[in-house]
C-alpha cells in the first residue's frame, strides 16, 4: 500500500483513475505566440483542453479553478480555428479563474 501511494505521489501533474478518467493539474496550453500559459475556466475551454488530449470521449467532467492575477494573459480555446488565443486580463483588481485542474473521460 506505501509503494501504490509513493507512486501516485510521484506521477505529481498527471493522474487516472479506474473510470478511464485523467486530471491535469495545472494544466496549460500553447497559445498562438507559442508560450505555454494556464488557461481561463469555462467549459468550452475544458472540453477544448480535453479534445486536445484525445480521451475517450473528449468531453471535461471535472475542474478546480484557482485565481489569476491583474495584467496577466491566459489562453482560451477557438472552436472555429481550434487554436489556443492568448487573451489578456486587464487591471480590474479581481479574481480571474484559471483552471487549477481539468478531468478529462
Amino acid at each position: 500500500m506505501k509503494l501504490k501511494i509513493a507512486v501516485c505521489l510521484m506521477l505529481g501533474s498527471l493522474s487516472v483513475n479506474a473510470l478511464g478518467a485523467t486530471t491535469y493539474h495545472y494544466p496549460k496550453s500553447t497559445n498562438q505566440y507559442g508560450q505555454l500559459d494556464f488557461i481561463f475556466v469555462t467549459a468550452t475551454n475544458g472540453s477544448g483542453f480535453c479534445e486536445e488530449k484525445k480521451q475517450t470521449y473528449s468531453k471535461i467532467i471535472a475542474g478546480e479553478m484557482f485565481c489569476g492575477e491583474d495584467e496577466s494573459s491566459y489562453n482560451e480555446f477557438d472552436w472555429s480555428s481550434k487554436t489556443w488565443v492568448s487573451k489578456p486580463t486587464g487591471s480590474k483588481n479581481q479574481c480571474y479563474p484559471i483552471f487549477k485542474q481539468i478531468t478529462c473521460s
